[in-house]
């Protein structure tokens, strides 16, 4: 694999506003701060992560580092390559395929909970992220809408009021987030990814259990199939 740009810790510091870690805990604190640079994009996939800077910003040892290195391996977003290092993943197409496969019945068990359980107050909260989400797709602002996207798939999962569950796919968000959102720069995709989510809030605002489990399923499935269309010849590595 190739290694990709270096990252510059030093740069990151101050758009994340890193502070030294507290003793406490220490691989997970790693982990959580490495897994929301990947999140944010500091770290690009293939790109290595650089221990002994890190290890300084964080006014850490190398031993909790490569800990946090290795959770995050076994949760899919680092690879690491003897005497090479640690790289973020770039995961193939198959498991592109699979993950998907997994969060798609899972995320429609969760919009099926969700629109079962959710009150008339949770609703009101759900019908303004949708009205946040419209209004950043009028003005053709994906960044803006990506977010907001993220906020309403994630209350959705608190809506189902199944810890279980919401932790399930939390796990699998983690692996696919760096490339799901690469599927609304797809030609047409935008507009019909809003259509999507109108079609749910449509079976959220009726309490229609099922119609919310069909809406929510076809979204993902959708979203899986223009991410698979977009990298063309290349059937083993995500572009």
């Amino acid at each position: 694999m190739a290694s990709g740009p270096m990252l510059d810790f030093r740069e990151s510091q101050e758009t994340m506003g890193i502070e030294s870690i507290k003793v406490e805990s220490l691989e997970s604190q790693v982990s959580y701060r490495i897994r929301e640079m990947i999140r944010q994009r500091i770290l690009t996939k293939g790109q290595k992560v650089k221990e002994r800077e890190l290890c300084e910003q964080l006014g850490i040892s190398r031993t909790p580092v490569r800990e946090a290195l290795r959770t995050l391996k076994s949760e899919g977003l680092i690879d690491i390559i003897p005497n090479k290092g640690a790289f973020v993943s770039e995961p193939s197409i198959e498991n592109i395929k699979e993950i998907f496969e997994v969060m798609t019945l899972l995320e429609g068990e969760a919009a099926r909970l969700a629109a079962r359980r959710i009150t008339d107050q949770e609703l009101k909260k759900l019908e303004a992220i949708h009205q946040e989400l419209k209004r950043h797709h009028e003005e053709k602002n994906s960044e803006k809408y990506l977010a907001a996207n993220s906020r309403c798939h994630l209350y959705i999962r608190k809506l189902a009021k199944n810890q279980l569950l919401y932790e399930l796919v939390q796990s699998l968000q983690d692996k696919i987030f760096l490339y799901r959102t690469q599927q609304l720069t797809k030609l047409g995709r935008f507009d019909q990814s809003i259509k999507e989510h109108e079609e749910l809030m449509k079976a959220f605002r009726k309490k229609n259990a099922r119609a919310a489990e069909r809406s929510m399923k076809a979204h993902l499935k959708n979203q899986e199939e223009a991410l698979v269309s977009m990298q063309g010849t290349d059937s083993s590595r995500v572009a």
